[in-house]
């Protein structure tokens, strides 16, 4: 993510439901319809234990009314307990309900174009494995109470119907010029770790969030008039004779699922090795798109040289009238505002944003983090990458990480941090000095060789700063604690 105060940065009801892939299911159609518990602690910590992937898949039904801005919903989930101990509870992330109040959305003022305009998440049934359960909403954060136990290695089956007011908003989660911006849109299951629950919260700035990745399917019904933009490969699309078309969905290993549903959009392509990446922007910006295209395939090709391949067959970049962000970012798709298509817009600038977003599909989506209680480990690599990037390509100096004046700590969580300011100073600008510093004490290809191994040891789980430290020192096969302590106010790594 990047965000603009950081300077460089259905009415009636059907369910269908089909068999997928044998045991999947998709339910679809018109109208489908910072708690922390007490664990015991293993010898190992920072362990993110549940819901594993590559056992995981959401199958999910959507349709669109266009006219209520109403998203509905049915979310069938298959999973299973590898968190090795029962499980009493399930906590998930609706992130809509964020939006409900004035007082309490993350979204800016100037992004409300009419007016405040509620968003909202409501659930109509929700079982689990076959049984109906209670679930207690506060905030994002969802509690579904279990009639029983769930034991280590059970089967998990989450059936919801549910339903999402979409704001008219320019934002991340909003609709403006017929543009349907649906960033976490969905309710999802939150990460389970030897710490306890990883929840999310609301928060002004960052990305609260901790997920793990999953397969989607995903079926998806809007007007015809309207193209989608989304996470994985569209397989299929069915045309209706009401004016409305379906659309098969399916991503495999991705961290989340974001979809964007625009009028009047074009789209290029190009080609990087076997990744196809496409650039959307409406129609009568598309030509300046074309620079776009260009950059986007040099950064993916210069990060998959360096550090690893870029994992999926396509990769997106999409122009949405979103406001409060430069850039956002999502499996095999990044949000960027408009504004980056004005022929005036500073050229650099727009470099910086691009590559940085695009670097997000390696720290995040690849190596994954908690962006509540880490935010450096993606946003600062993120950074720092970006700078890399435009130092090979572009001969732009790097930043000195000498110009923060005084130290940060790392290891403040996003709740920790009581303004924007400190949030930016801390997990962008320390992260990415945290970075250069490690440069100038390993030299750069010796740092490329750690987010190598980083990238190996943690592709597609979560990371965490323990973890990433640990990789460090047994790269640069030295005692490291000197470097660390300049960084972190405590350092548990053994030298």
């Amino acid at each position: 993510m990047w965000i603009t105060l950081y300077k460089r940065r259905f009415y009636l009801w059907i369910v269908i439901i089909g068999a997928v892939c044998a045991a999947y299911y998709i339910y679809a159609g018109k109208g489908i319809g910072e708690t922390v518990s007490a664990v015991s602690p293993s010898k190992e910590t920072g362990v993110y234990l549940f819901p594993a992937p590559g056992k995981t898949v959401y199958q999910m039904g959507l349709y669109l009314d266009i006219n209520a801005r109403i998203l509905y919903g049915n979310t069938v989930l298959n999973t299973v307990n590898s968190s090795g101990q029962p499980l009493h509870s399930l906590y998930f992330t609706a992130y809509p309900n964020a939006f409900r109040d004035l007082e309490e959305t993350p979204a800016p003022r100037t992004a409300y174009y009419a007016g405040f305009d509620e968003g909202w998440l409501e659930f109509e049934k929700f079982k689990i494995n076959g049984e109906e359960v209670e679930f207690f909403q506060n905030g994002v954060s969802v509690e579904a109470v279990l009639l029983r136990d769930i034991m280590p290695g059970e089967n998990i089956v989450v059936e919801m119907e549910w339903r999402a007011k979409v704001p008219k908003l320019a934002y991340r989660y909003g609709t403006k010029d017929a543009v349907y911006m649906l960033g976490n849109f969905y309710p999802f299951l939150n990460v389970f770790s030897d710490e306890g629950w990883h929840n999310s919260c609301n928060s002004a700035f960052g990305e609260p969030f901790c997920i793990h990745c999953a397969d989607y399917i995903v079926r998806l019904n809007i007007p015809e008039a309207y193209d989608i933009v989304s996470t994985g490969i569209v397989t299929e699309v069915f045309a209706e004779d009401n004016g409305r078309e379906t659309y098969i969905v399916k991503a495999e290993n991705a961290r989340d699922f974001s979809l964007v549903v625009m009028h009047n959009y074009r789209g290029l392509t190009a080609k990087q090795n076997k990744t196809a990446v496409m650039c959307y922007a409406p129609s009568r910006s598309i030509d300046c798109a074309e620079d776009i295209l260009r950059e986007t395939v040099e950064i993916i090709r210069y990060y998959s040289c360096v550090w690893g391949s870029y994992p999926y067959p396509d990769f997106k970049v999409v122009f949405v009238p979103m406001e409060g962000f430069h850039g956002m970012e999502y499996s095999g798709l990044i949000f960027l505002r408009e504004g980056f298509l004005n022929p005036g817009y500073n050229k650099e600038h727009s470099e910086f944003i691009l590559a940085h977003e695009i670097a997000h599909q390696w720290w995040y989506g690849i190596v994954g983090n908690d962006q509540l209680r880490e935010p450096w480990l993606d946003e600062g690599l993120a950074n720092w990458s970006a700078y890399k990037y435009l130092e090979h390509y572009k001969g732009i100096s790097p930043f000195s990480y000498d110009k923060l004046g005084t130290s940060v700590d790392l290891a403040q969580k996003l709740t920790d941090m009581y303004s924007a300011h400190e949030y930016y100073r801390t997990a962008y600008y320390g992260g990415e000095a945290f970075w250069f510093g490690l440069e100038e004490e390993l030299g750069e290809e010796k740092v490329h060789k750690v987010l190598r191994r980083y990238l190996a040891d943690y592709r597609f789980k979560i990371a965490n700063t323990q973890g990433l430290l640990a990789v460090i020192r047994k790269e640069a096969n030295r005692d490291m604690r000197d470097y660390f302590s300049k960084w972190f106010s405590s350092y548990t790594v053994a030298p």
